[in-house]
């Protein structure tokens, strides 16, 4: 296994037959083109660099993918992706046991960041409203909560408070 940058534009994807076989069953949620639309060239590019593909070489400017990447797919329909760079993370079928990487990625790691993820729109509203408090950053900067909102496919009424945590939270330093 070997990781390098690529030029989003110098290379195709397509999912390995076993992801495939995996993903049959699903239903893949749809962006709305326009949610692509409020995100930033220097956005795109900071998300950029939080994705790795990890991917098997098919020849040198085709590959396939060894899980699904959604942010990725959201994020090449931009303008400017063309122009930039992606981590690829290659694996060689014969020296890599490219059926157990595709298990543990696309079974046991999604099972070991559910406890982390389950609550992500509780979460944003947490550190939304921490922003908003915090003279640091400024607010100039903070994303609207109905921009959260569209990213993440709800209303901005789904991303709250837990009022539970609000009242333990509040008992905090008491004695």
């Amino acid at each position: 296994m070997k990781t390098k940058q690529r030029l989003i534009s110098s290379f195709t994807l397509e999912y390995h037959p076993l992801v495939a076989s995996l993903l049959s069953e699903e239903s893949t949620p749809q962006f709305s083109p326009t949610v692509i639309e409020h995100l930033h060239e220097h956005e795109i590019q900071l998300l950029l660099q939080t994705i790795t593909l990890h991917v098997i070489p098919t020849t040198p400017d085709h590959y396939q993918l060894l899980t699904p990447e959604p942010l990725f797919a959201l994020v090449r329909q931009h303008p400017s992706v063309q122009s930039q760079k992606v981590s690829l993370c290659e694996y060689q079928h014969s020296a890599d046991n490219i059926e157990q990487v595709i298990t543990t990625l696309m079974l046991t790691l999604p099972a070991l960041q559910y406890n982390y993820q389950s609550s992500t729109l509780k979460t944003l509203a947490y550190r939304l409203n921490t922003a908003k408090s915090n003279p640091s950053p400024p607010t100039k900067y903070l994303p609207k909560k109905s921009q959260l909102a569209l990213f993440a496919g709800v209303s901005p009424s789904a991303i709250r408070l837990d009022t539970n945590k609000l009242a333990n939270n509040d008992d905090k330093g008491k004695a």
